[in-house]
């Protein structure tokens, strides 16, 4: 066998000893970073210490994921505005048409999941970053910071302010010239609305930067004073009710109760512009095993406008009742169609006018 000559022996060593120190180095390198990751950041509990309140509005939220930490932050820094979980009421269709439209100003927080969106009302996150996330590895606990932009949001939300005191003025300026019509009824309930919208934004900047609202409030006019106003007309406009197949009248009163309860005036005078048209049909029908008798009934309205003869608010209603005497049930049937009429045409009115369109 060769023998392994001196020099080339102390060389082998040599190199498995620069091998190992290399190893070492990396093994340091690596917990060094290991180490540096799992250093909690400073605004996990002094929030301000990085983003300053003169500047900033903030909230740190955890959770089990990354994704629920962030919903908690922005519904924490939401709680600011006194609202950390969206309004159940759904905006309209009217208004959401003209949001898209651009006549009524529109928040842009496109950035947010729709996670988020459900649950955190979106005029909340008008100028918030969800700046920074950290995850805390002996718990698996992650946190997040969601971050609002004073200066920002003040810009943001008097630009919205403005350009909705302007649709206003422009959905009634359309509406001047048939104000008292359920047209102008309609504009002058999304003038509420959207009055309404700009105090909801008046409030919150006046806990972003209380400062900045008294220049803003003769951008908002009062929405109880639209409100007041659209009640007014509504007392100037007759609905006029005419019933068919209606022996005893009983339907035509309940139509007529239910008009006024809208806050228009139900009457029987056919000189007003509007007609409330309703026909009624009963059918009879027996059970199989002879021992009652049912009655069906339905009921088909429309509202005519005499003016431009367009028929709106369509209304129907269907059901039956049942009995041993089918006289006894048709009165039943009679008695359900008078509830129903009471409660769900008032529903129906409301939504049509809250629903339509105002010229823009």
């Amino acid at each position: 066998m060769r023998k392994i000559r001196a020099p080339f022996k102390a060389l082998c060593c040599l190199l498995v000893l620069l091998q190992a120190g290399g190893f070492a180095f990396a093994a340091k390198k690596a917990d060094k970073g290991k180490a540096k990751a799992t250093k909690m950041p400073e605004w996990v509990n002094q929030p301000s210490s990085v983003y300053p309140n003169s500047t900033y509005i903030t909230y740190v939220g955890s959770a089990a994921d990354r994704n629920a930490s962030e919903v908690s932050a922005l519904q924490g820094l939401a709680a600011v505005f006194g609202q950390s979980v969206k309004s159940e009421s759904t905006a309209s269709s009217r208004m959401v048409q003209a949001k898209a439209n651009g006549l009524v100003a529109n928040a842009n927080v496109q950035s947010f999941s729709q996670d988020v969106k459900r649950v955190v009302d979106v005029d909340c996150l008008i100028g918030v970053e969800t700046k920074e996330f950290w995850q805390d590895e002996k718990s698996g606990t992650w946190y997040a910071i969601a971050v609002l932009d004073k200066p920002k949001a003040v810009d943001i939300y008097s630009d919205m302010i403005k350009k909705n005191a302007s649709a206003i003025s422009t959905v009634l300026k359309n509406a001047e010239a048939d104000k008292h019509s359920l047209d102008g009824f309609a504009a002058y309930d999304f003038a509420e609305d959207i009055a309404a919208e700009n105090e909801g934004h008046l409030k919150k900047l006046s806990v972003i930067e209380p400062d900045s609202v008294a220049g803003l409030k003769s951008y908002c006019p009062s929405s109880k004073g639209f409100h007041a106003k659209k009640m007014e007309i509504a007392k100037q406009i007759p609905i006029c009710v005419e019933t068919f197949n209606d022996e005893h009248g009983r339907f035509k009163e309940a139509f007529s109760q239910a008009i006024s309860e809208t806050g228009f005036r139900g009457t029987y005078d056919k000189s007003a512009r509007y007609h409330l048209v309703a026909k009624f049909e009963f059918e009879r029908s027996d059970t199989t095993d002879k021992k009652s008798v049912r009655c069906r009934y339905n009921c088909e309205s429309y509202i005519l406008d005499t003016e431009n003869s367009h028929q709106i608010v369509p209304f129907a209603l269907k059901g039956r009742e049942s009995h041993v005497d089918y006289n006894e049930a048709k009165v039943k049937a009679e008695k359900a169609l008078v509830t129903k009429i009471g409660k769900e045409f008032k529903t129906a009115l409301n939504d049509y006018l809250k629903n339509l369109i105002v010229a823009e």
